[in-house]
């Protein structure tokens, strides 16, 4: 998206949010105006979420839930391909979703070769793990492993909208902070207003938010908005301290807030770098070292048999799918030959 193309958003936006309260001022995030996921996938994984808070409703068995979207040590790289976009955009977004790699983590994407990033070809029955849209509409990623248990092979999981429009070289900043957005999700990052020891929930002017996102140009349901918004619940990874400097949190102009700029979850301008608790995060979700990323994988696989043991089969049959072969058994990419340069 030009420059252009951000400054229609953020008027759109602007004028959204003043039509809602006659007093929101006009700086906008646009990551914040696309940035959340389609209704249909949401409708999935509730779903889903709904049968298995049949079986075990704790906040424990909920975070054992979300550490099961995380890639377990049977995904020692995880395989992205792009459904479309040329290999110059290709190139620039492999660059930047690689800044999540580290020392520190085991963290390792496969593009393909430089040059010739790989294009998605699901005829072949090869898993991509991520797969890369631009031509949808907004910025949205599925977390983690829901991008294989919830979505097809044929379908994107994670949309980079109007990239195209652009030539690399014109990515803003806020486009580039996207693209580190939406792979942190790919990875299993939740935003970070989510985070229960954030107390967002209570710092938000919630009839504005509503008013605002249900309207123009996100027309979000409240369902949606909940979901990208409200807090989230149960003991998991990523109830570590609240990282005000998250590029995985949304920023909203004062007016959003009940106690306006003094908010603790203000934040002034968009987070488009990847924070040291960033990184922090994704080292302790993924440990460097292969025995203990091995011991987590295999204590989250039993927490969470344990879980689905406690259900009959008239209540497990409501998941839909064997939840414990869905996101424990799979093959993985450890027997995969390396593609990348």
């Amino acid at each position: 998206m030009a420059a252009l193309g951000v400054s229609k958003w953020i008027i759109a936006s602007a004028l959204a949010v003043a039509a809602a309260s006659g007093a929101v001022a006009a700086e906008k995030n646009p990551l914040l105006a696309r940035d959340g996921l389609p209704d249909k996938y949401i409708k999935r994984i509730k779903q889903y979420q709904a049968a298995l808070n049949k079986l075990d409703d704790s906040d424990q068995s909920k975070g054992i839930y979300r550490n099961s979207t995380l890639w377990g040590a049977n995904y020692p790289k995880i395989r992205v391909c792009f459904l479309e976009g040329s290999q110059a955009l290709r190139e620039v977004v492999a660059n930047v979703a690689k800044e999540w790699q580290a020392e520190d983590n085991s963290v390792r994407f496969d593009f393909g070769k430089a040059g010739k990033r790989r294009t998605c070809q699901p005829e072949n029955g090869k898993e991509m793990q991520i797969r890369v849209s631009f031509s949808q509409d907004g910025y949205w990623s599925q977390l983690g492993q829901n991008s294989v248990v919830f979505v097809d092979q044929k379908e994107p999981s994670l949309n980079l909208g109007g990239f195209m429009n652009v030539t690399p070289d014109q990515l803003s900043d806020y486009e580039i902070g996207t693209i580190r957005h939406e792979f942190g999700h790919a990875l299993g990052i939740e935003h970070e207003h989510q985070n229960p020891k954030g107390g967002c929930d209570n710092e938000y002017n919630w009839n504005l938010i509503y008013s605002y996102l249900e309207g123009p140009p996100n027309n979000w349901t409240k369902e949606t908005i909940d979901w990208n918004l409200r807090q989230a619940s149960g003991e998991d990874l990523q109830l570590t301290k609240f990282d005000k400097t998250s590029v995985m949190l949304y920023q909203f102009p004062a007016d959003f807030y009940k106690k306006g700029a003094k908010s603790k979850c203000f934040v002034p301008e968009p987070n488009s770098q990847i924070s040291a608790g960033d990184r922090a995060l994704i080292a302790q979700m993924y440990p460097a070292n292969a025995a203990s990323r091995l011991e987590n994988f295999q204590e989250n696989k039993e927490k969470f048999e344990a879980i689905w043991k406690k259900g009959d089969e008239k209540t497990t049959k409501g998941v839909m799918f064997d939840a414990v072969k869905a996101f424990f058994d799979r093959p993985g990419t450890k027997d995969d030959p390396a593609e990348e340069d």
